[in-house]
């Protein structure tokens, strides 16, 4: 917003000073988010202009390794990189969307700029715009581009906001939406839906976003193609609902049927998570059905998919249930690379006819795969369009964006009077701190009413006796009353008041000397009704000398309402109020023992229409004390009144409300459904623990190639590990049999076995064999001996084997059991086994030696809860002193 004018180029080669921030650096992003700061920077760089890209690192902070490695690159390019991780004014962790914001403002207060570029996902510049609305430091022009917001997104992949930080980020996007010199959104169907959701955008102007360079650094190296007959069909990304993987799975299922011969469905990461699928899992788990070979590729930056595409001759498929940017179709265009894409969103006014590509395809099954089908049997031949030369153009000149008309300061017309009231109550000390602070302002028209509460001891009583002629002088008041509590003392001096602006001040609080004068300037330049302001910390009894001693901790908003009920979103007490808001909503609430008057206060001004705004600069000292009434009040007490006063109110917010409690209170089996439903199937076990795992890490690609060899595609495995033919058969997984749906349990779980039985013995009657050797248990002459497997047999499977052996020539003939029990139950083992477990094997005589013989037990019906595994021995007849060793081998998992 306001700030210097921008510097154009001029004959004496004057350089623009160019900032454009970023919350990340990824080579690995979707076409769809490909317009990425690093790419702005170079192109302005490239150009001419002294480029600054200042990447905002939150709560994952690059490696120092990285940092070097990404800015030598970018120095290469002419581009200077820096790192913000911190501001000295915050707390060292920039972990929150208001930390990273506030470090933002705070950078560019130091720096001098021309012009700044941010993007407007996480609300990045939200400080720095509201900085320059409410006058608060001067500040250089802000251009916002859009590109998929944080409640497009949500919309787009169909899922409520689940955490307040969502809620807040909306509120901040938003907010810098509205008020930047400059916005830009990737598509005319983004400021649609902006319009859509009440969002003053009118102004905005749409660019396309496409890549703007061919990237800084080599392009991540892909595997060569193999000449031939084959075809190919890539899929560029599938790692959100959005991008219709669930689709494309549907289309490929009907394609199956008729698909030309050797065709190979390729598809790139990174990987993300579909209804609580890890997506990789998700396309190859529906492979399972298709005759074409597959192909994963979990990690490509943009211009190696696109190398990809042309070297293999594939042809691209973006199944989009929604987009924002069409940067996919923009940039397969700009390319002359052939692709089917849908018709929905940013796509459809990205597609060009000129460009001689197949007509999108509605977002159905059917129709995607008629077009596939039909660009497979007649490949197009696109004609390449320059797009990119248009949209390099259009970039360039964003860089003459002046501060915007809204954005010039409002002077106020007069020095109107301001009243400063301060209630206080026996806390002489800080009092004197307060009335010094206030005697320092830099502001003259102002009036101090200073609300005496009841105070009942000495020295207090002294101090107000001894001020009485000083305030006479200046004709400031104090008002001395009984004790009637906070909220009835604020009221009072708000009422004896004399000033057009009200200003709080708590009395164990210090205003900084410019405070006021910032106040007043900030309710004319923003034309607020209430401005609240950041504050530095302490925690002694004496006011610092130096603000470096501070920290700013509490980072509020001013917004939004949908967060107002469950914290103060708005600012602190210590605030300016225009007296008619007191005509329009009340006075403060005068209950006793109620801590919140002004989180009340300010929430209902709010929800009436009226504006709040924060200053987003530390304005006064702010004095943390574990006996102050906030850390000793109730909060149950101080909630309740805000309850009331949203209850009585209907405000935009209340549907991101509903959506939080929604979110938070719905089971993660139906939010993650997908997920879920693999819980239904034995034979997808694999499946289910790959979607426990991040989608892109190490152990997550592990785990999809073990999965894609046992499914009978070593070649997807090889791929997915980068390295040689996948590892078949009982190098592949010694865990899941792809074709059988068996699962043998694994030396981990078997370790788990405990004897249920207690018999005397000298010698042990359970061991483990650590080398595959199964499971010992030793016979007892008194009776049965058993152990149990605790919950290790899983949901749904069918069915349990047992392979089991005598293994000593002089052992006597041995009985074997096997049972499945829910886990809390208790076995009488001198009664019938059957009637006390939910399946029982039978007792199966063993009197061959060195012989392994199968035990099987199975479920009539599948079972929702694991349950655990009885494994029992007796003797089938007398013992006759020789060893038994009687072993259970191998136990298996039956899903069929």
């Amino acid at each position: 917003m306001a700030g210097s004018k921008l510097k154009p180029l001029g004959p004496g080669g004057e350089r623009r000073r160019i900032c454009v921030a970023a919350q990340a650096i990824r080579r690995d992003a979707d076409i769809d988010d490909s317009t990425m700061p690093d790419e702005l920077a170079r192109l302005f760089a490239e150009n001419g202009d002294d480029v600054t890209l200042l990447w905002v690192a939150g709560r994952d902070v690059p490696s120092t390794e990285e940092v070097a490695a990404r800015r030598a690159e970018f120095e290469a390019a002419s581009v200077k990189l820096e790192v913000l991780d911190r501001s000295d004014q915050l707390l060292p962790s920039l972990a929150t969307p208001e930390s990273r914001s506030a470090a933002l403002l705070h950078h560019l207060e130091r720096s001098s700029y021309d012009l700044v570029y941010a993007p407007l996902e996480g609300g990045l510049a939200y400080y720095t715009l509201l900085a320059a609305e409410t006058a608060a430091t001067a500040l250089p022009p802000v251009v916002v581009f859009a590109h998929a917001p944080e409640e497009w997104v949500h919309e787009a992949d169909k899922s409520f906001m689940a955490s307040t930080e969502a809620i807040s980020i909306a509120y901040m996007e938003k907010y810098c939406a509205e008020t930047a010199d400059r916005t830009i959104c990737a598509s005319a169907a983004l400021r649609k839906w902006m319009l859509s959701k009440g969002w003053k955008v009118r102004r905005a102007a749409v660019m396309p976003m496409v890549p703007l360079s061919a990237g800084i650094g080599p392009a991540a190296a892909l595997p060569t193609p193999d000449r031939g007959d084959a075809r190919e069909i890539a899929v560029l990304s599938a790692a959100r609902f959005r991008y219709g993987p669930t689709l494309l799975c549907d289309a490929l299922d009907i394609l199956a049927q008729s698909a030309p011969e050797a065709l190979t469905v390729t598809a790139f990461g990174p990987f993300g998570k579909i209804m609580g699928e890890h997506s990789g899992g998700l396309l190859l788990r529906r492979a399972e059905k298709w005759p074409f070979k597959f192909k994963l590729l979990p990690a490509a930056e943009p211009s190696a998919k696109l190398d990809y595409v042309e070297r293999h001759g594939a042809l691209a498929v973006i199944p989009s249930l929604a987009a924002s940017t069409g940067a996919a179709v923009a940039t397969l265009i700009a390319a002359g690379l052939p692709f089917v894409a849908t018709n929905v969103g940013a796509n459809a006014e990205t597609w060009d006819p000129e460009a001689r590509q197949p007509q999108l395809a509605e977002p159905e099954a059917g129709q995607l795969a008629r077009s596939l089908l039909a660009a497979l049997d007649e490949p197009p031949r696109p004609q390449r369009i320059d797009l990119l030369g248009r949209c390099r153009q259009a970039w360039l000149d964003t860089r003459d964006t002046p501060p915007s008309a809204r954005s010039k300061r409002k002077q106020a017309s007069t020095s109107p009077l301001v009243s400063i009231v301060m209630a206080h109550r026996n806390r002489p000390l800080f009092l004197k701190q307060a009335i010094a602070a206030i005697e320092a302002q830099t502001y003259d028209r102002l009036e101090l009413v200073l609300v005496d509460d009841g105070s009942d001891e000495d020295q207090a009583k002294r101090l107000l006796d001894a001020l009485e002629p000083t305030f006479r002088q200046r004709g400031w008041r104090i008002l001395r009353r009984p004790h009637k509590h906070l909220g009835a003392a604020r009221n009072a001096g708000v009422r004896a008041a004399r000033g057009e602006l009200i200003l709080f001040v708590d009395d164990d609080n210090a205003l900084f000397p410019e405070a006021v004068e910032h106040f007043v300037r900030a309710m004319a330049a923003s034309g607020a009704d209430i401005c609240t302001a950041f504050q530095l910390i302490f925690y002694e009894d004496f006011v610092p000398a130096d603000r470096a001693d501070g920290l700013i901790q509490y980072l509020p908003l001013g917004g939004p309402d949908a967060l107002g009920l469950i914290h103060n979103v708005y600012g602190d007490a210590n605030a300016m109020v225009r007296r008619e808001v007191f005509s329009q909503i009340g006075f403060l609430i005068e209950e006793p023992g109620y801590a919140m008057h002004d989180w009340e206060f300010f929430a209902r001004a709010s929800l009436a229409g009226l504006k709040v705004r924060l200053i987003p600069k530390p304005l006064y000292w702010y004095r943390s004390k574990p006996d102050g009434m906030f850390r000793t009040s109730n909060w149950y007490d101080n909630r309740c009144p805000l309850i009331e006063a949203f209850g009585s109110q209907h405000f935009d917010g209340a549907r991101l409300l509903y959506q939080l409690a929604i979110a938070q209170n719905t089971a993660r089996s139906e939010i993650d459904s997908a997920r879920e439903n693999l819980r239904y199937v034995p034979a997808y076990r694999e499946y289910l623990e790959l979607c426990d795992l991040e989608p892109n890490s190490a152990a997550a690609i592990e785990k999809l190639a073990a999965i894609a060899a046992s499914a009978g595609r070593p070649d997807t495995a090889a791929i997915l590990l980068e390295r040689g033919p996948a590892k078949t058969g009982e190098d592949a997984s010694d865990e899941v049999d792809g074709a059988g749906g068996s699962h043998s349990l694994a030396y981990q779980a078997l370790r788990s076995a405990r004897l249920l039985t207690s018999r005397a013995s000298d010698l042990p009657l359970l061991l483990v064999a650590r080398d595959g050797g199964g499971i010992f248990l030793r016979p007892h002459a008194e009776g049965s001996v058993a152990a149990s497997l605790d919950h290790q047999f899983p949901p749904f499977f069918r069915g349990l084997e047992a392979t089991v052996e005598v293994a000593h020539a002089d052992a006597p003939a041995i009985d074997f059991g096997l049972a499945l029990a829910r886990p809390d139950q208790r076995i009488d083992w001198q009664r019938d086994l059957a009637a006390q477990t939910i399946v029982f094997s039978g007792w199966m005589t063993v009197r061959e030696k060195f012989a392994r013989h199968r035990l099987v037990t199975t479920l009539r019906v599948r079972r929702k809860m694991p349950l655990s595994i009885i494994l029992a021995v007796r003797f089938a007849g007398l013992p006759n002193g020789f060893p038994t060793n009687a072993f259970f081998r191998e136990l298996t998992l039956i899903s069929d």
